[in-house]
C-alpha cells in the first residue's frame, strides 16, 4: 500500500506540476503517457481523484482505498501549485486584471464548461476503465498511449473552454496564484491578500467544474457496468 500510495502522490504531483505550467496539450499527454506506464503496475495509474471515483464504483477497489489515493492526490495538487509558485513567481499584472474583474460574474460561461467538464472525464474514465480493467483487452500494451491520446485530444478539440477533466489539476490550476503569492518580493502579504480574495471567489467555479468531473468519472462506472455486466 505504501507503494502505491507514493506512486499516486509522485505521478499526480508531475502531472500536475506539468498542467499548470503547458501552454499545449501534446505535453501534458507526453508526460500522462510516461507516467501511465511508470506506474501502471504499482498503483494502477489513477493519478486523479475522478478515476479512482470510477475504478470504486466499477468494483475495482474498497472504499478505503480509494480515500487514501484520494487524499493523496490531492495533497500532491497542493505541493505542486507550493512548487511551481515557488519557480515561477508572482504575477503582479495577472493579479491586477484579476481584481479589476472581481465584480464579474464567476459563472459566466459555466454551462458549457460544466458540460465539457463532464464530458472530458467521462470518456477518459470510460476509456480507462476499457483499456485498463476490461477482460476484454486484459494484457493488452497500448493502454497508455489510448489514455494519452484521450486527454491530448479531447483538451485539444476543446482547447477554448481550457478543461482540466481531473480535480486534482483544477485544485492544483486554481490554488497557483496564491501559491505564488508566498513567493513575492515587495508586496508580501498584500499579495497574498489579493490573491485570496480571488481564490475565494472562484472557489464556487472551481467547485462546480469538480463536481462535474465527479459525475462525469461516476457515470463512465455506471455505463460500463450496464454495458457489461458480466465483468465484474
Amino acid at each position: 500500500m505504501r507503494n502505491k500510495l507514493w506512486m499516486e502522490g509522485l505521478a499526480t504531483f508531475f502531472l500536475c506540476s506539468a498542467s499548470i505550467l503547458a501552454t499545449t496539450p501534446i505535453s501534458v499527454a507526453a508526460i500522462l503517457c510516461a507516467l501511465i506506464y511508470m506506474g501502471g503496475s504499482v498503483s494502477g495509474a489513477h493519478y486523479n481523484p475522478a478515476v479512482t471515483l470510477s475504478i470504486l464504483l466499477r468494483g475495482r477497489m474498497g472504499r478505503r482505498t480509494a480515500l487514501a489515493y484520494v487524499g493523496v492526490q490531492l495533497t500532491a495538487a497542493l505541493i505542486a501549485a507550493l512548487v511551481i509558485g515557488l519557480l515561477t513567481g508572482h504575477d503582479i499584472e495577472k493579479t491586477k486584471d484579476g481584481v479589476a474583474a472581481l465584480g464579474d460574474s464567476v459563472f459566466a460561461g459555466a454551462l458549457a464548461t460544466s458540460v465539457v467538464e463532464f464530458l472530458g472525464t467521462f470518456l477518459m474514465a470510460f476509456v480507462i476503465l476499457m483499456v485498463a480493467t476490461s477482460r476484454i483487452t486484459a494484457g493488452n500494451s497500448y493502454f497508455g498511449i489510448a489514455i494519452a491520446m484521450t486527454v491530448l485530444g479531447f483538451s485539444g478539440s476543446f482547447g477554448e473552454f481550457n478543461p482540466a477533466i481531473n480535480p486534482a489539476v483544477a485544485i492544483a490550476t486554481a490554488l497557483h496564484g496564491l501559491a505564488s503569492s508566498l513567493f513575492t518580493d515587495g508586496e508580501g502579504f498584500a499579495a497574498f491578500a489579493k490573491e485570496a480574495i480571488l481564490a475565494a471567489k472562484d472557489a464556487p467555479r472551481v467547485a462546480l467544474d469538480i463536481f462535474c468531473e465527479l459525475l462525469g468519472g461516476a457515470a463512465a462506472a455506471v455505463t460500463f457496468r450496464v454495458l457489461f455486466p458480466e465483468d465484474r
